[in-house]
């Protein structure tokens, strides 16, 4: 399955057709026949069924199960049906199943016949250990991992447009055509139209800049910056490229850490008080016009306004600049009281220290500039606020180990439903609260306990995920999004709707309009980009 051209309407991709039973524990998937991979070997029921017993359901391989597949508490079963028919088996309704397989059923995409010869149920494990160690890896289980990507191992037969011929490490990935690609066009022509797909390694987003203003760039797509627009516009005859306005929707945000490491924190962070003053402090108004022209959209929401679960007013909370809100919420919350430099102190006496971490990025311009800007704002009510740029590896590593209390990144994203964890604690994390994480999908087996506000929204989200009826599971998603905005876990700033997108010329086929986020597939918004095409000149 697929999301169509621009559009979140599911069609058929790999699968022609499916069915789904009337209680909607059980998804029959009919593949297409005679697809092979790349290498030409068939492509079959055999690869999925490969996928989720050696690979899905192995604890080296995997440790945790697929979140996504995993409803009422229990594990989906695959069973095959025939050479090119599978099904998926649930405990309870999978009400998001087709949306999750549209974002996530990559990975389900495994070729049997090629790694199956680096797995131990098929090889001899002294021998497949021996080759791992061999090929620096510690174990059979980090080698399979590496062989599995697509974009680095240019052996991996793949079932897409292109396979890769040379890795990104070489400075400029190439992938070339697919022979046994299974699309055609409206006149029986095998897609993809481009023998070559090429990708430039940029050190820096200003060398794209300078790259795409110069005519050097077909399609560009990330990191040109929406500061840029108006530089892009001015150079699109010379650089021989139109710009195309795509929709975004995210901004930048910081997250209030709901289970901070040092209980007296925590004890201020829980406090909707103090959330609430937080916002209150943030100028938004002028942010928009200091770093984005006065074009941003001010915004507290966790999601986009094209997400199906918006509603007027959703980003409403606490959105008003008012320092004088600001300070008699920040009272209320129990910083009351100020040491002699005049910073507020918590309530056990110690002063309220807010670092805010974020790692180098840009959003039209650079993050770190923005949050140095909150910190400012945060400053003028008192709170001893510092802003502090790390390495992005390093930045992964503290905040999912739970070490960061207000983690700076972006938030305001559509299709939160199946990427939920910038909305609320579930499988994979939540910035606003990492030790809540697992407890949702755990049935509160692992992880904390979370707050009454928050197991509320788990609760409501665990009822969408079995709710069959689309209407029903929208309603259970904007009550979700009703309370996390509401208690604001997450501090937002200013919205960015448009995203610029580079399009040479002579290039047909691109999009005029399309989601621009990475739940939809990012630039490829997957199906048209195998009809990309020259222009003929004549």
């Amino acid at each position: 399955m697929d999301y169509s051209d621009g559009t979140l309407k599911i069609i058929p991709n790999l699968a022609e057709s499916w069915d789904i039973t009337e209680d909607g524990k059980v998804y029959t998937f009919h593949l297409r026949k005679g697809m092979k991979w790349s290498d030409g070997e068939p492509f079959t029921a055999d690869d999925f069924v490969f996928w989720y017993e050696d690979v899905a359901l192995n604890e080296e391989l995997n440790p945790a199960f697929v979140n996504w597949l995993v409803i009422g508490g229990e594990k989906a079963v695959l069973e095959k049906i025939d050479d090119y028919t599978f099904s998926l088996r649930f405990a309870a309704p999978a009400g998001l199943l087709m949306e999750f397989i549209c974002f996530r059923g990559e990975t389900m995409i495994t070729p049997k016949h090629y790694l199956s010869q680096f797995h131990p149920k098929y090889v001899d494990p002294e021998e497949l250990a021996a080759k791992a160690e061999a090929a620096n890896f510690d174990s059979w289980y980090q080698w399979f991992a590496a062989l599995n990507q697509g974009w680095t191992n240019v052996d991996l037969p793949v079932i897409w447009p292109w396979h890769l011929v040379t890795p990104p490490e070489t400075g400029r990935l190439i992938a070339e055509r697919n022979p046994y690609y299974w699309r055609v066009d409206t006149e029986g022509k095998q897609l993809p139209y481009f023998d070559r797909f090429i990708c430039d390694m940029a050190q820096d987003g200003e060398n794209v800049l300078l790259r795409a203003v110069a005519g050097e760039i077909d399609l560009q797509y990330r990191h040109l910056g929406f500061a840029n627009l108006s530089l892009l516009r001015e150079n699109e005859e010379r650089g021989n490229y139109r710009i195309r306005e795509w929709v975004d929707g995210g901004g930048p945000c910081i997250y209030v850490n709901q289970t901070a490491v040092d209980p007296n924190v925590r004890a201020v962070t829980q406090n909707k008080s103090f959330r609430h003053g937080l916002s209150h402090a943030v100028n938004r108004e002028e942010m928009n016009e200091l770093f984005w022209f006065g074009v941003g959209r001010p915004s507290n929401s966790v999601i986009a306004p094209n997400d199906p679960t918006w509603v007027d007013g959703t980003d409403a909370a606490g959105l008003e600049f008012d320092l004088d809100k600001a300070n008699a919420l920040l009272d209320e919350a129990g910083l009351d009281q100020r040491d002699a430099d005049g910073w507020r102190l918590r309530p056990d006496g110690v002063r309220m220290d807010i670092l805010l971490e974020c790692y180098p990025m840009e959003m039209g311009t650079p993050l770190a500039d923005v949050f140095q800007q909150i910190a400012m704002y945060w400053q003028e009510v008192g709170l001893n606020a510092q802003m502090k740029e790390i390495e992005r590896t390093l930045w992964s590593q503290r905040v999912y180990a739970n070490e960061m209390d207000f983690p700076a990144y972006v938030t305001g994203n559509y299709l939160w439903m199946i990427n939920p964890e910038g909305t609320l604690p579930w499988g994979g994390g939540w910035y606003g609260g990492m030790l809540y994480a697992q407890w949702g999908p755990s049935d509160g087996q692992q992880g904390e306990e979370p707050t009454p506000e928050i197991k509320e929204m788990i609760d409501l989200y665990k009822q969408a995920l079995m709710e069959p009826d689309t209407e029903k599971r929208l309603d259970l998603g904007r009550q979700v999004v009703a309370i996390a905005h509401e208690n604001l876990y997450v501090i937002g700033t200013v919205a960015i709707d448009l995203l610029p997108v580079l399009v040479k010329n002579d290039l047909a086929n691109v999009l005029e309009v399309a989601p621009g986020q990475h739940r939809s597939g990012h630039e490829s918004i997957t199906w048209p980009f195998q009809v990309w095409r020259r222009d003929d000149p004549a």
